[in-house]
């Protein structure tokens, strides 16, 4: 899955998990970096004096169990990870400068703004800023189809079976299906750990199924799916015929 980043003081972005969770450890090391904070304010430090207290608190207003607010993982890629309340209060703890730095920038993540994702790509590996640049097409792509779906007479459950008719081609299955196959939970945004070729092609369908659905005027949850499912399986036909 490609992370979602955030980027404090200059430094490298701050990652966020699957499961929306901010790395802590990303945000020590920004600190340290930007000479706000030292060896002894780690994230495992805090955890266990000054911040034990307010994670417990977070925890038991969210009625949730504090390993799932609270992450430390081991390996490339991991590290400490926790939810913004807990991210906010340990940027407090770091330092007052970084505190308004994180204030700021997870108001902008928040609110949507686009000057953000600009600033991110420009500081990401070529990588990873041609992934984000496929994820945005195919952001706007599915805004299209849906807002088509939705004056083609589309309502309940027909926006679900558009788009699994698509995913069935591109990616092997529906949504809950792909998950299951990947142990991905049933609420994971599909988009978020798909390729750049997958992203491709279904930013592809998306937009053949759009054309498709109003030069012939197709209304229905089922006419509507069945142009989805056309125009995914025209693609994926399409790319086959390239390899």
């Amino acid at each position: 899955m490609k992370p979602k980043v955030l980027s404090i003081a200059g430094s490298e972005p701050l990652k966020t998990n699957a499961d929306g969770l901010v790395s802590l450890t990303d945000m020590f090391k920004a600190a340290q970096a930007a000479g706000w904070a030292d060896g002894k304010q780690s994230p495992y430090e805090w955890s266990r004096r000054d911040g034990e207290n307010f994670i417990a608190f977070v925890a038991d207003n969210l009625n949730t169990a504090q390993c799932r607010i609270y992450k430390a993982t081991k390996g490339k890629g991991g590290g400490t990870f926790a939810h913004w309340q807990i991210a906010l209060a340990y940027a407090k703890y770091l330092s007052p400068e970084l505190h308004m730095q994180v204030n700021e920038v997870y108001a902008r993540f928040k609110t949507g703004d686009v000057t953000l994702a600009a600033e991110i790509a420009d500081k990401a590996k070529p990588a990873d800023a041609a992934w984000l640049a496929k994820r945005v097409q195919s952001t706007v792509a599915r805004n299209q189809l849906t807002s088509t779906l939705a004056a083609h007479g589309v309502s309940g459950k027909g926006y679900a079976d558009c788009t699994n008719a698509i995913y069935k081609n591109i990616l092997g299955g529906k949504k809950s299906e792909v998950c299951a196959q990947r142990g991905l939970r049933k609420s994971t945004n599909l988009r978020d750990v798909m390729s750049v070729e997958q992203l491709t092609m279904t930013a592809m369908s998306e937009l053949v199924a759009q054309r498709r659905i109003e030069v012939k005027n197709q209304r229905g949850n089922k006419a509507c799916a069945d142009s989805c499912d056309h125009a995914a399986w025209s693609v994926a036909k399409l790319m086959q015929v390239a390899a």
